[in-house]
């Protein structure tokens, strides 16, 4: 941006001092109206950015009272199967805590592929132990709320997926640069004024960036729910 300014800025000392007040005047519009879609622009991905944002947090929370409620009813199972559960329970939301902290996309990546493989222990360690009654209510109720767990696991794997298109990217990047050599055509001059503006709409494009990108961004989304559940699946004690 500061490279448009002054590319901007060389091309009004070029033209010199043959403008006429009505272009004048029609530069400064063009220049006004370019800021003005660039602002509505960056509004409109930070909204996209942060609605993402609140749906992220909020299956975290649908997730922890799933696997809360599976714990839960985990209980209704008998000694052995039980506790061998239990345990499966325990090492799947230790996988779980892992994919939310994730530091990198690669990263992200494998943790769900962690999740997927307890995901199938978990299932076929349910039917076993269901087996001998599986067409009583209490197996309803331990099916229902161990398969809700895995469909919410992978709506939040989907939506850490999701991204801003890539064409509103770049769409912002070049009207931000358009923006920025307009203000230098009219206000190469001054630069200190400028600068400031330029570091302001970085820094807001930056916070879309961040908002959008939840395992490389520094706003990450709480993992409070889920390490509250682990706290509380403690051997032998129902949350």
């Amino acid at each position: 941006m500061l490279l448009a300014r002054e590319a901007g800025s060389f091309l009004h000392d070029r033209r010199g001092s043959t403008d006429t007040e009505a272009r004048k005047d029609s530069d400064a519009f063009a220049m006004t109206s370019v800021l003005g879609l660039l602002a509505l622009l960056i509004g409109f991905t930070f909204s996209i950015a942060l609605s993402r944002y609140e749906s992220r947090r909020e299956l975290v929370v649908k997730e922890a009272n799933a696997i809360g409620t599976t714990w839960l009813r985990m209980q209704l199972l008998d000694a052995p199967e039980r506790s061998r559960m239990e345990d499966l329970l325990r090492r799947y939301v230790d996988t779980r805590i892992a994919f939310g902290a994730a530091a990198s996309p690669q990263a992200e990546v494998e943790q769900y592929q962690r999740a997927a493989t307890l995901q199938n222990e978990l299932w076929v360690g349910l039917m076993a132990a269901i087996a001998p009654f599986r067409d009583t209510p209490r197996a309803s109720l331990l099916v229902t709320t161990t398969n809700e767990s895995i469909d919410l696991a992978a709506e939040r794997f989907a939506t850490r997926q999701a991204h801003i298109p890539p064409r509103i990217m770049r769409m912002l990047v070049l009207f931000a640069l358009l923006a920025a050599g307009m203000v230098g055509y009219e206000r190469g001059h001054q630069r200190r004024a400028t600068t400031l503006l330029f570091l302001l709409l970085t820094l807001a494009a930056s916070l879309v960036v961040d908002l959008d990108r939840p395992s490389t961004g520094m706003i990450n989304v709480p993992q409070d729910p889920m390490l509250d559940l682990r706290a509380s699946m403690q051997p032998g004690v129902a949350s």
